[in-house]
C-alpha cells in the first residue's frame, strides 16, 4: 500500500496544472459546503437565541384558553400563578418569571405610540432574559412608578431620562392611565421589541390592569430539551394550564428552520456532485493521457487491481488536498462571521425584526463540519474515480502500448 501511495503521489505532481485544477474544484466545493452550513446553523442559533434570551424564554405557561382569547379575565389567577412557580421550583436549572402583558398607548410631551406594556418582576426577570444587561442608558428598576423603553421608541417619542410619560390601557375595570418616570433605555437588537414594548414593574401593571395574577410565566432552562420539559410541566399542572415551548409558540420560526435545513441538503448534494464531476473528469483525462504508461506498467507485471488502486489513490489524494485547502478557508470565513456577524442594515433589519429575527446574524463554528464535509468530499471523490479506475484495470497491455 505504501508503494501505491508513493506512486500515486508522484503521478499527481508530474502534471501540476491538472492536479491543481482538481484540487481547486474540490476546495471550492468544500469551502461552499462549510460556509453555507455554518451560516445556516448560525442563522438558526442567532435567531432562536435572541428570542429566547431577550424576549420569550424557552417556554411559557398560560391559563388554559388565554391564548385563544387573551382577555385579562382569563389570565392566571394568584393561586394558579403560585402553583405554577412552585411546580417549576422542582426542576433544577429552570428559572421562571411572571409577566402581565397589556396593550395600550404611551404618551410623551412630543408624541404617542401604541405599545405592548409588559409588567415584569424586577427580581425574577433578570434570571430569564438579558434585557437588564442591554440597557444603554439609565438603569434597571429601583422602585415603583418607573418605566424602561426601547432606545428606538424613546428617540421616536423624544423621551429623555428622568422625563415623565403616561401609559393608557384598557384594564379589566375600564380605561386606566398612570404616569411613569423613564429610568432606562434598552437596545436588544430586536427591532420589534425595541420599538413597540415598554417595561414596568409587575405591581404597577397589576394596578392599572386591575388583576392580581399574571398573563404568563416565562421559563428559561440551562440544559435539557424545552419540549420535553413543557410536556412534563403540562402533565404536572393539569388541564387548567397551557404549557408551550418556544417553537410551538412561534410556528413561523419553526417552519423557517425546517425550510432552511431542507434547502441545505440539496445544496450540499449539488456541491458534492460538482466536486465529484471535477475529480472524475480530471482523473479520466489522466488515464486517457497515460494509456501507454499504464500499458507498460501492466506489461511488466502490475496487476489490474493494483492499477485500479493507484488511480483511486490519485483521486483520493487530490480530494484530500482540496478538502484541506477548502476546509481551512471555509473555517476562516466562518470564524470571522461568527465574531463580527453580518449586519443587514436599518431597512432590512426592521423587516427581519417583524419576523422575529435580530438585525445582526452570526455564523456558527462546529467540529461536525469537518467530519460532514470530509465524508461528503472523499466519498464523492472515490465514487467519481470508479469509472477511470475500472478503465485502467481493463486495459490490455499490448493494445494500450500500441494506442499510446
Amino acid at each position: 500500500m505504501r508503494a501505491i501511495v508513493r506512486l500515486a503521489w508522484r503521478n499527481l505532481w508530474r502534471h501540476p496544472q491538472r492536479t491543481a485544477l482538481a484540487i481547486a474544484i474540490v476546495a471550492f466545493g468544500t469551502f461552499c459546503i462549510i460556509v453555507v452550513w455554518g451560516i445556516t446553523e448560525g442563522w438558526i442559533k442567532t435567531m432562536t437565541h435572541a428570542q429566547v434570551s431577550l424576549d420569550q424564554g424557552h417556554l411559557k405557561i398560560f391559563a388554559a384558553g388565554y391564548r385563544a382569547d387573551p382577555a385579562l379575565e382569563k389570565a392566571l389567577a394568584s393561586e394558579d400563578l403560585h402553583r405554577a412557580l412552585s411546580e417549576l421550583a422542582r426542576f433544577p436549572g429552570a428559572e421562571a418569571a411572571p409577566r402581565l402583558t397589556v396593550y395600550g398607548m404611551l404618551k410623551s410631551a412630543y408624541g404617542a405610540a401604541g405599545v405592548e406594556i409588559r409588567g415584569v418582576d424586577p427580581e425574577r426577570e433578570p434570571r430569564v432574559t438579558e434585557i437588564p444587561r442591554r440597557i444603554v442608558a439609565g438603569a434597571w428598576f429601583s422602585g415603583p412608578g418607573q418605566i424602561l423603553l426601547g432606545q428606538s421608541l424613546a428617540e421616536e417619542l423624544d423621551v429623555r431620562l428622568g422625563e415623565r410619560v403616561v401609559v393608557l390601557v384598557q384594564g379589566a375595570r375600564g380605561p386606566r392611565s398612570q404616569a411613569f418616570r423613564a429610568v432606562g433605555f434598552f437596545a436588544s437588537g430586536l427591532p420589534g421589541l425595541d420599538k413597540s414594548t415598554v417595561l414596568i414593574p409587575l405591581e404597577d401593571a397589576r394596578a392599572i390592569a386591575g388583576v392580581l395574577g399574571a398573563t404568563e410565566v416565562v421559563v428559561r432552562i440551562s440544559s435539557g430539551d424545552p419540549a420535553t420539559l413543557a410536556a412534563r410541566l403540562q402533565e404536572a399542572l393539569g388541564e387548567r394550564f397551557e404549557v408551550r415551548d418556544f417553537f410551538s409558540l412561534n410556528p413561523l420560526i419553526r417552519d423557517m428552520v425546517r425550510v432552511a435545513w431542507i434547502e441545505l441538503t440539496p445544496m450540499i448534494a449539488i456541491l458534492a456532485l460538482l466536486s465529484g464531476f471535477g475529480v472524475a473528469n480530471t482523473v479520466l483525462f489522466s488515464v486517457l493521457q497515460r494509456t501507454r504508461e499504464l500499458g507498460i506498467m501492466a506489461a511488466v507485471g502490475m496487476s489490474p487491481r493494483t492499477l485500479a488502486r493507484m488511480v483511486l489513490m490519485e483521486s483520493l489524494l487530490s480530494s484530500a488536498l482540496g478538502y484541506g485547502v477548502g476546509a481551512g478557508a471555509g473555517y476562516g470565513v466562518n470564524l470571522i462571521l461568527a465574531t463580527r456577524g453580518v449586519s443587514f442594515g436599518e431597512v432590512f433589519g426592521e423587516m427581519l425584526g417583524r419576523a422575529g429575527m435580530p438585525a445582526v446574524l452570526y455564523s456558527a463554528v462546529s467540529g461536525w463540519y469537518w467530519l460532514g464535509s470530509l465524508s461528503v468530499v472523499l466519498a464523492t471523490g472515490l465514487v467519481a474515480a470508479w469509472y477511470p479506475a475500472r478503465r485502467a484495470a481493463r486495459l490490455s497491455p499490448v493494445e494500450a502500448i500500441r494506442e499510446g
